[in-house]
C-alpha cells in the first residue's frame, strides 16, 4: 500500500474525532441539542393553542423572553462557574434540571391546563440552566483536542449541538405533535436530556486550577480582558445581532406564517425549522472540508447575506420558494457561528477560556429577549411579513457597517 499522502496527513492531524472523549462529547451535544431544539416548536405551538388571535404573537414572545432572559442575567457568573469546576458535573446538574422541567411540562398538557401562565416560571428555569450549560460545553473543546484539531473541532461540535438544536430537534417535534400529540414531544425532550446528562458524566477533563481570587474579582479580570481586545469586543459584538434580527423574528412568526400564510400543519414549524437547521448542518461539513481563508471576512458578509435571504424569506407565500430559502439562510449561519466561536476561542488565553465564552453567552442570551420583544410587538401591530422584512434590511445594514468600519475583525483569519 503506497503511503498516505501529506493531504492526508494533514486531514487525520486535523480529525478531533481521534481525541479521546470527542466522540463522546459529540454525542452528547448532539442528544442536548436536540433535546433543547424540541421545546422551540413545543412551548410556542402550547401557547398558541390556548390565547387569542390577536394575542399570539405577543404571547409566545413572552414566553421566549422568559426563557432567555435569565441567561443573560447569569451568563457572567456561568462563566466564571465553567472557569472554576469540572464543566461535565456542570453539564450533568443543568441538564437534569431541564429535563425535569420538560417533565412538569408534559404533565400541563396532561391535565389539560388551559392557563399559559405557568410556562413563564418553567421557562425562567430552563433559561437559568442555559447560563452554565453553554459556556460549559463550549469551553470543553480545547480541554479534549489539540490546537491543529480545534476548528474543526469547533465546528463539528457546533454542528452536532446546533444542527440537533435546529433541525433535529424541530423536525422531532413537529412531526410528534402532529402524530402523537403535544405531550408526547415533551417526552420526547425528557428522554433526550437524560441521555445527554448521561453522556457528559463520561467526559472527563481535568480539574481547573483555582484562581485564588473571588468570582466578583474572576469576573472583573474577564470583563478587563476583553475590553483590551478589539477583535474579541468585536465578535461579541456581532453575536447581538444573531438574537435581535434573526432568531427572535423567525421564532416569533414561524408559529404564525405555517397557519395563517401557507396554510399548512404544525408539522411544517418543525420542517422550516429543520430546513434551517439542514443548512447549517451543511455548511459545517463543508467548512471542515475546505475552510475559508479570511474568516473575519466571511464573518461579516454573513450578516449582510443573512439579512437580505430573510427579506426574501418574508416575502414568499409558496412552502417550496421558503424550504429553499431557509436551507440557504442555514449555510450563511453555518459560517457566522462556527468561525465567530472558533476566533473566540482561537484568540483567548485558556484561563480566561470560561469567561469569555460566557460573555458570547451574554450577547447572545441578552439579544434574543430584544429580539422577541421587538418582533411580539412589530406582528402586532403590522404582521409577521412585516417583522420579517424590517428585521432583515437592519441586519444587513449592519453587516456592511461591520465591513466598512470594522477592520479588527475583517482582517481576522
Amino acid at each position: 500500500m503506497p503511503p498516505a499522502g501529506p493531504r492526508a496527513t494533514l486531514a487525520a492531524v486535523r480529525n478531533p474525532f481521534a481525541a479521546p472523549g470527542f466522540p463522546r462529547y459529540w454525542l452528547a451535544s448532539l442528544a442536548a441539542g436536540t433535546g433543547l431544539g424540541t421545546l422551540t416548536v413545543t412551548v410556542p405551538l402550547y401557547i398558541r393553542d390556548r390565547v387569542g388571535l390577536e394575542a399570539r404573537g405577543l404571547a409566545i414572545a413572552a414566553a421566549l423572553v422568559a426563557q432567555t432572559l435569565p441567561g443573560a442575567i447569569l451568563a457572567l457568573l456561568g462563566g466564571a462557574v465553567a472557569d472554576r469546576s469540572e464543566r461535565r458535573v456542570v453539564l450533568v446538574r443543568t441538564y437534569g434540571i431541564v429535563a425535569a422541567v420538560s417533565t412538569l411540562f408534559a404533565a400541563l398538557v396532561a391535565l389539560d391546563v388551559r392557563q399559559v401562565w405557568p410556562i413563564i416560571p418553567l421557562a425562567m428555569i430552563v433559561g437559568s440552566a442555559a447560563a452554565f450549560t453553554n459556556p460549559a460545553r463550549q469551553s470543553l473543546v480545547p480541554q479534549l483536542v489539540s490546537r491543529t484539531q480545534l476548528q474543526n473541532g469547533v465546528i463539528f461540535g457546533n454542528m452536532g449541538y446546533m444542527a440537533a438544536f435546529q433541525f433535529l430537534g424541530p423536525m422531532a417535534a413537529g412531526f410528534t405533535v402532529d402524530l402523537a400529540g403535544l405531550g408526547v414531544a415533551f417526552a420526547l425532550e425528557v428522554g433526550l436530556l437524560a441521555l445527554a446528562a448521561a453522556l457528559f458524566w463520561g467526559v472527563r477533563t481535568p480539574q481547573p486550577a483555582p484562581s485564588g481570587a473571588s468570582i466578583r474579582d474572576d469576573l472583573r479580570a474577564g470583563v478587563r480582558y476583553v475590553a483590551g481586545e478589539p477583535a474579541l469586543r468585536g465578535l461579541l459584538l456581532l453575536g447581538t445581532v444573531v438574537g435581535v434580527f434573526f432568531i427572535g423574528p423567525f421564532s416569533v412568526t414561524v408559529p404564525i406564517v405555517v397557519p395563517d400564510v401557507f396554510g399548512a400543519s404544525d408539522r411544517w414549524v418543525g420542517i422550516l425549522w429543520g430546513c434551517f437547521g439542514a443548512g447549517v448542518f451543511a455548511g459545517s461539513i463543508a467548512l471542515t472540508l475546505r475552510p475559508l481563508p479570511r474568516r473575519g471576512l466571511a464573518v461579516c458578509l454573513a450578516n449582510v447575506s443573512g439579512g437580505i435571504v430573510l427579506c426574501l424569506y418574508s416575502q414568499s407565500s409558496l412552502l417550496w420558494l421558503s424550504v429553499v430559502l431557509l436551507f440557504v439562510w442555514g449555510l450563511g449561519a453555518s459560517v457566522f457561528m462556527n468561525y465567530v466561536i472558533s476566533l473566540l476561542q482561537e484568540h483567548t488565553a485558556p484561563p480566561m477560556m470560561g469567561r469569555v465564552m460566557s460573555m458570547y453567552s451574554l450577547v447572545f442570551f441578552a439579544s434574543m429577549p430584544v429580539g422577541y420583544a421587538q418582533a411580539g410587538l412589530v406582528t402586532r401591530g403590522f404582521g409577521p411579513e412585516a417583522t420579517l422584512l424590517s428585521s432583515g434590511v437592519v441586519a444587513a445594514l449592519i453587516g456592511v457597517a461591520c465591513l466598512v468600519l470594522w477592520k479588527p475583525v475583517r482582517d481576522l483569519r
